[in-house]
């Protein structure tokens, strides 16, 4: 019986378990896949009629085309049994079908089912072999045929028979369709007839140099052929590949074997010296593009590797390790000696070279396959709910397989890239070029006219990033930027881990007012900080955070009602107006007025956001106002939409802006307030945190003021008392150890408790180290702190007090100028 059909069979079932690895967790592995498997289902759910007529395009011979085969076949399994398993199954089966057919193109050209096998094994646990062949990829079928060509290939070198050259061009055909891989085997092959008709070139070198010129003059004469040849070069990923990433990916024992084994390769026959010669021509050219090296340098490898540890180290590994104990002395010496004569030692070591590359295949299908995060699936399937099927979504590149792979619409560089060439003209590399170049412009520039050029050209209707993207630089400093101000988007979806934006090329709302107000009376210097802050669209903030800053435009739209209740001024009523209209604008559909980096949708910003305009009407505040009843629980706020159980500080926070907005229920207040004081410690303060207690006793004084409770009163008197221990003579925190470790604005709530607590004296001292040592430069956030101090300067003293007082504090420490 011929061993190899016994040995084979367990070969090839622990290379298709091998291969399940990779989907272990019953998600797709890798970028490609999502592509991959939304274009079979699109073939599904079209027909085989979506796929591009043009011939090119069909046979990958553009840069940006991919051949159907493998989606065709994918879809025709896929009305078998319909089911995402299949995703995961039929690449296993495929790749299985590789190795055997490896096995048999090796067999053919070894003629020993030993050598045949020991190369078949080598080659079924290379990593990157392992890597292609698991995955739903076109390559994963591709080597299928990869692995008949060269069967057929070798066959009809060795027998001259018609017959294997007509079953390798039917194969080759196939594989033309299926995957560009077929370039690869067309270069290899290459390599091997020359070195299989070296003696018949050599002797005819004339001629051969002569159709070398004739093909040279041909790439740069014949536009067709250059574009062609140039442009599926220029496609190939070049980057530097260190020979640290041979070892991981080739496997150590493949590498070092077959490249000890290429002497020996180059003086066997010719078809073996071929295998030599492309083994360390696709490893070459692996160093500058790993398309070579992954895993086309590995199928020559791994049979050099084999015939080499068979014919050659096999037979010297027990005379080696004789001679290498036959000198020792003393202890013990005599039973090392004999044990370097037995048999069994030199099975060990060769038993660990065919294990270690199968522990190494093992441990690369189960680290190497690093599947891409979906991080937030709540963002996918508001786009697949809420967004028309031809939608063209902005995304950074990278997240455009998973858009289009979990939502099935178009994004711009990953949709020019593969989608045009599938279903229609592929582009050129300039053409996929030029749509990234234009993705990183269209979130990293700030030439806004450009930007909004740009998405027209691409018909860009929504942009999308999430938490990860949101964090780079060219995106956070970018669109991102002022995105949340600019009315050409709207916000339509945040969670605090994604946001997508609506873009609206021609917006209802346009900028009226561009440029600052100029103002020179009485609280110029107040007017003079603010429009500092102006965008064109709203007043940010000079830091980091969400510029859209619903809340403090609203408190500024209130500030400037009163200046214009003050002076008459009607600049000040107009750009107050502005923000209405643009708050209405910009608030989400259900009400909400979000906050932060990524932003949320909090209670607590919107209702920031209503509070300051408790008493004006502008359009969208009903919605708003819902929002906040609905977030309103027996005995707490709902911080977000998914909270339920909320937070203390929230809860006190949010306390006197319901009742301040007539919606506080009397359940919600009675239980959410006794919590409060029951949390408070008996020194007065909450969590012996000056924080905390500041922000606790801040919303219970306000409460006080608008509910008249004694009891709530009492516990502001505590905590007021609490806190004057923990200032100094001058007035500053003793827990300030470096100067302005606390905003100024956070002295402006402790002037405000001092105030409903009946401290006169803490708060006249509070209020001189506010105009002692205010200085705008040192503020980390000086507009939130200027409005934080008029909104609690208002609470206590009224509007008209709290704006002069402003105007005198910014008089005395202004803004530096800047052009």
């Amino acid at each position: 019986m011929n061993k190899g059909k016994l040995y084979l069979p367990p070969l090839l079932i622990a290379s298709f378990f091998v291969r399940l690895i990779p989907h272990r967790n019953l998600l797709l592995a890798t970028y490609d896949e999502y592509l991959h498997r939304d274009l079979t289902l699109r073939i599904v759910h079209g027909g085989i009629g979506v796929i591009s007529k043009d011939i090119p395009s069909l046979l990958g011979l553009k840069a940006y085309s991919y051949p159907p085969l493998f989606h065709i076949i994918g879809a025709f399994f896929y009305k078998l049994f319909p089911s995402n398993y299949l995703f995961f199954i039929l690449p296993a089966v495929y790749g299985t079908i590789a190795v055997l057919g490896f096995y048999l193109a090796f067999k053919e050209l070894m003629e020993d089912w030993k050598k045949a096998f020991l190369a078949t094994l080598f080659l079924a646990f290379a990593p990157n072999f392992i890597y292609r062949t698991s995955l739903y990829i076109p390559e994963n079928l591709g080597l299928v045929f990869f692995s008949l060509s060269l069967f057929f290939g070798i066959r009809f070198l060795k027998t001259k028979k018609l017959s294997n050259l007509a079953f390798l061009a039917i194969v080759f055909a196939f594989y033309m369709v299926t995957h560009r891989g077929w370039i690869f085997f067309a270069m290899a092959a290459f390599i091997v007839m020359i070195s299989y008709w070296w003696g018949f070139i050599k002797r005819n070198l004339h001629y051969f140099i002569a159709l070398a010129v004739i093909a040279f003059i041909a790439y740069t004469q014949i536009s067709f052929i250059n574009s062609t040849v140039g442009q599926l070069f220029l496609r190939l990923q070049r980057s530097e590949v260190s020979f640290l990433g041979y070892f991981k990916w080739i496997g150590v024992v493949q590498l070092v074997f077959g490249a000890l084994a290429t002497p020996y390769y180059l003086k066997k026959d010719p078809i073996r010296r071929g295998f030599a010669i492309w083994a360390w021509a696709f490893m070459l050219a692996g160093g500058v593009s790993f398309r070579f090296r992954d895993p086309y340098a590995s199928i020559p490898l791994s049979a050099m590797a084999a015939e080499y540890l068979i014919d050659v180290v096999g037979p010297q590994i027990q005379p080696f390790i004789k001679r290498a104990f036959e000198g020792i002395h003393g202890l013990g010496a005599d039973l090392i000696k004999s044990l370097s004569r037995k048999k069994i030692v030199s099975v060990l070591i060769l038993a660990v070279l065919l294990l270690t590359p199968v522990a190494q295949g093992v441990y690369g299908a189960y680290n190497y396959v690093e599947a891409p995060t979906v991080s937030d699936k709540e963002a996918y399937e508001w786009i697949v709910n809420n967004t028309p099927q031809n939608a063209t979504i902005l995304v950074w590149w990278d997240m455009g397989y998973l858009l289009i792979g979990n939502t099935h619409r178009k994004d711009v560089v990953i949709w020019k890239k593969v989608y045009q060439g599938f279903f229609g003209e592929a582009p050129t590399v300039k053409e996929a070029s030029q749509a990234y170049l234009d993705q990183v412009i269209m979130f990293s520039s700030n030439q806004r006219n450009y930007v909004y050029y740009l998405m027209k050209k691409y018909n860009v209707s929504y942009i999308f990033v999430d938490k990860k993207r949101y964090s780079y630089g060219l995106i956070r400093y970018g669109l991102m930027e002022y995105a949340p101000y600019d009315t050409h988007f709207k916000l339509v979806f945040c969670n605090g881990g994604s946001v997508i934006y609506k873009f609206i090329p021609d917006p209802s709302l346009k900028i009226e007012q561009p440029l600052p107000i100029n103002y020179t009376g009485e609280y110029a210097p107040l007017v003079s900080f603010l429009e500092k802050f102006w965008t064109g669209y709203n007043y940010a903030d000079f830091d980091t955070r969400f510029k859209a800053y619903y809340n403090l435009n609203a408190w500024i739209a209130n500030m400037y009602f009163e200046l214009y209740n003050l002076t008459g001024d009607q600049k000040f009523k107009e750009r107050a107006e502005w923000i209405l209209r643009w708050l209405s604008y910009k608030q989400m559909d259900n009400g909400a007025f979000p906050w932060g980096v990524p932003p949320n949708d909090y209670t607590l910003y919107t209702a920031y956001t209503l509070e300051p305009l408790k008493n004006v009407s502008f359009e969208g505040k009903d919605k708003s106002i819902r929002l906040l009843e609905e977030r309103q629980k027996e005995d707490y706020f709902m911080t977000t939409p998914k909270d339920k159980k909320g937070s203390t500080v929230v809860n006190a926070l949010l306390l006197p802006i319901y009742d301040e907005l007539g919606i506080l229920n009397e359940r919600t207040a009675k239980n959410v307030l006794n919590k409060l004081l029951g949390e408070q410690k008996g020194d007065g303060s909450w969590n012996n945190n000056i924080g905390t207690t500041i922000a606790i006793a801040s919303s219970l004084a306000r409460y006080y003021q608008l509910s008249g409770n004694r009891t709530i009163l009492e516990a502001v008197k505590k905590a007021a008392q609490w806190l004057e221990t923990q200032q100094n003579e001058a007035g500053k925190l003793k827990e300030e150890k470096y100067d302005y470790a606390y905003s100024r604005s956070t002295y402006g709530q402790m002037v405000y408790i001092y105030h409903i607590a009946g401290l006169n004296n803490a708060e006249n001292l509070t209020m001189k180290f506010i105009y002692a040592t205010f200085d705008p430069t040192k503020e980390v956030h000086p507009l939130d702190s200027v409005i934080t101090l008029y909104r609690y300067f208002t609470y206590a003293y009224g509007s008209s007090k709290a704006i002069e007082l402003l105007s005198n504090l910014l008089k005395l420490h202004p803004l530096p100028q800047f052009d």
